[in-house]
């Protein structure tokens, strides 16, 4: 499985998300320390508050009120008792023990404090007169060891937990990350899908640019850039129907041309005397007429001038055999599947025409099978002939090229039926091949994409 997209739509789509993730992770970690800081400075004071609120509680209530007020006062999360010892900090403070230090003193007056930050494990360093709560119910973080002297003298001790803060990877950080790709993912898409789309429709109107000059030029939609270019493309379009018609349009006027002086030459022929030289004289005047129709009929290529339509491949091969069969030609068609194609009927017919016709003439007789997959068609002509030589397969399908080379007309044509064949075969975006068969014989092969 490839984890980049070979797309251009997806690769975009995964560098946007990437470039994304990575940019929230920058900020995530750049900015959690400072949240960091300023959270726990929050929870601090919070726990600082509720000292001095216990703090002026103990001193303003009677002496023998004091062992209770801090047995109600000890809970989860915070334990307060009486200490004889006078303990002295055994390191400089930190920034939040000076915090907590100055937010007291500022509550309290100014009095000898004792704060100090700890691990909540480290909490309740020992049995004294009140009830201790057990280690589990302390909540996560740090805690606060605070020490405060008592207007009388007396010293309290507080050890309370302060809650700690969500770390990089917590839940909703991870549920922030999750939001982010899914917005990411479904914005980008949608965005990167209707930039691309005309990039499609590119590829779409060459390929049908191949098969039909006609086709409809392109809409001239999207941003500038792609609509300069389809613009170039309408335009590339344009001139290449104006030079195809231009073609057509000079050989028809050759055509004329020639067959007005091919005509008078045929007719003074008829006032030779020698009968010999008269046959062979209409016979190369036969052959140029031939000659000439050909060569129009293959530049004006029937297929550029019809138009698309869907038709039952299998009816129409199925027609063409039973037409050859009725005019004595030894052609036999394998049952055909139904297959509804979109193709210009008379140009396909056309080409099968001239293969079967060549299957024929120098095979003897002509075997026509059909098959189709999901994908393709496939059109084959088997006959029963020599062959012809590897070295010549690719080469029969040139204009006017023949394996037979006396050009006689009784031995074969003018050599333009496999080149006029292949023209409209790959003007459907087909492919066709020869090949000599293991048993003797030549196979034509046809495969139209569906």
């Amino acid at each position: 499985m490839r984890l980049f997209p070979r797309t251009l739509a997806g690769q975009t789509v995964l560098i946007l998300l990437l470039g994304v993730a990575v940019s929230h992770l920058a900020s995530m970690v750049t900015f959690s320390h400072e949240r960091g800081e300023a959270v726990t400075a929050i929870n601090d004071r919070g726990v600082a508050a509720r000292i001095a609120e216990i703090t002026r509680l103990v001193e303003e209530s009677p002496v023998e009120w004091r062992h209770g007020l801090l047995r109600a006062a000890n809970g989860a999360g915070m334990q307060v008792r009486l200490v004889q010892d006078d303990r002295e900090p055994a390191r400089p403070e930190r920034a939040h023990e000076t915090f907590v230090r100055l937010y007291l003193a500022s509550q309290l007056g100014t009095r000898p404090l004792d704060v100090r930050m700890i691990e909540p494990e480290n909490a309740a360093p020992g049995p004294h007169d009140h009830a201790d709560v057990p280690a589990e119910a302390w909540p996560g973080g740090h805690a606060l060891d605070v020490t405060v002297r008592l207007k009388d003298g007396d010293r309290l001790n507080f050890q309370a937990a302060v809650p700690d803060i969500a770390g990089l990877w917590s839940s909703d950080a991870v549920l922030s990350m999750a939001l982010m790709t899914v917005g990411v993912l479904v914005v980008s898409f949608w965005a990167v899908r209707r930039l691309t789309r005309p990039l499609a429709l590119f590829a779409e109107a060459a390929e049908r640019l191949g098969k039909d000059v006609q086709a409809p030029p392109l809409p001239l939609t999207g941003p500038t850039e792609l609509q300069q270019a389809a613009q170039a493309f309408n335009q590339m379009q344009a001139r290449l129907r104006r030079l195809i018609e231009a073609r057509m349009q000079m050989l028809a006027a050759i055509s004329h041309d020639l067959r007005t002086p091919i005509t008078l030459m045929k007719l003074r022929t008829e006032f030779v005397d020698d009968e010999d030289d008269r046959a062979k004289m209409l016979a190369t005047l036969d052959e140029m007429e031939a000659m000439v129709s050909s060569i129009l009929s293959f530049a004006r290529e029937d297929a550029l001038q019809e138009s698309n339509r869907v038709v039952d491949v299998g009816a129409l091969v199925v027609s063409l055999c039973d037409d050859l069969t009725d005019a004595g030609l030894d052609v036999h068609c394998a049952p055909p599947p139904k297959v509804p194609y979109q193709c210009r009927p008379l140009a396909l017919k056309r080409a099968l025409l001239n293969l079967v016709q060549n299957a024929v003439k120098y095979g003897a007789r002509a075997r026509v099978a059909m098959t189709a997959d999901e994908t393709s068609i496939s059109l084959v002509v088997d006959d029963d002939g020599p062959g012809i030589p590897e070295e010549e397969l690719a080469r029969v399908f040139a204009p006017f090229y023949r394996v037979e080379r006396s050009r006689c007309p009784e031995t074969g044509g003018v050599g333009l039926g496999l080149s006029v064949a292949a023209a409209i075969v790959h003007a459907h975006g087909g492919e066709i091949t020869l090949a000599n068969r293991p048993g003797g014989g030549l196979r034509a092969e046809v495969r139209l994409p569906r």
